[in-house]
């Protein structure tokens, strides 16, 4: 084997596990749920052709491609576990310092629209809001809490909640600007508990309109745990409906 052939497979390797591994990390689920099958399978090959470096290409470099990939997927794992605890761990009181005294969504920074998931009470459920815009590459969820590109046009997830206690949080999406976007809502059964009720998200906009989406628990407990809701245009206030399962392929209105 030639050395520009142990090179250029040195390369290979290096960019499949890498880009497999960033594709699971951004599909927003579990890191080993089945939906990331084809990224695991790409990681595979990919640390596949490493291991043949060790035989064909110096044995101290195949070793050291080989622990920098181990390195990326050990953090990547510790990433999105710690992500997800953090932002969505409550205790009781937080959960109730969620509303104001007049049942109203405390929210600490200017925002103009308000997109909400609940899923009633006392159940382990952790389902998620997620906002994507795949055309300019945008996604906000618990491992992606907020998104900026400047002082006028951001994005947070302000509220995530890995389960349902006697007070029915919400999680919460607020969206500041951004008025030449399109954006997709899904939400997402993420530890893949049975749901026995309803979910409901709630999209209030900024000129005033609001709309709701009744979400039937039987569709968040199939094997694709994911809904499509609605896709939201910024610049003319439309909301369209969607309502299927989420399969990562959505079309840019």
């Amino acid at each position: 084997m030639s050395r520009p052939l142990k090179w250029i497979l040195a390369i290979m390797g290096i960019f499949l596990s890498a880009f497999s591994l960033y594709t699971i990390y951004i599909s927003g689920k579990p890191v080993f749920d089945s939906y990331n099958i084809l990224g695991w399978i790409g990681f595979a090959i990919g640390f596949f052709i490493l291991m043949l470096l060790l035989y064909y290409l110096n044995v101290k470099v195949g070793i050291t491609y080989t622990l920098i990939l181990l390195l990326l997927l050990f953090l990547m794992i510790g990433l999105e576990k710690l992500n997800h605890n953090n932002t969505a761990e409550k205790e009781n009181s937080d959960e109730i310092q969620q509303f104001d005294e007049n049942g109203n969504i405390i929210i600490t920074h200017p925002y103009d629209n308000l997109i909400s998931l609940e899923w009633g009470t006392y159940n382990n459920v952790d389902l998620d809001l997620m906002l994507m815009d795949k055309k300019n590459n945008i996604f906000v969820n618990f491992s992606a809490p907020k998104y900026a590109i400047d002082e006028n046009n951001s994005i947070w997830l302000d509220y995530d909640y890995q389960r349902q206690k006697s007070v029915a949080t919400k999680e919460v999406i607020s969206i500041l600007g951004m008025e030449d976007k399109t954006f997709s809502i899904i939400a997402m059964n993420y530890n893949g508990e049975k749901l026995n009720q309803d979910a409901v998200v709630t999209i209030s906009l900024s000129n005033g309109n609001t709309t709701t989406y009744t979400l039937p628990a039987k569709q968040f407990n199939d094997d694709t745990n994911s809904i499509h809701i609605c896709d939201i245009s910024m610049q003319t206030n439309d909301v369209t409906e969607v309502i299927k399962d989420f399969h990562n392929n959505i079309v840019q209105h």
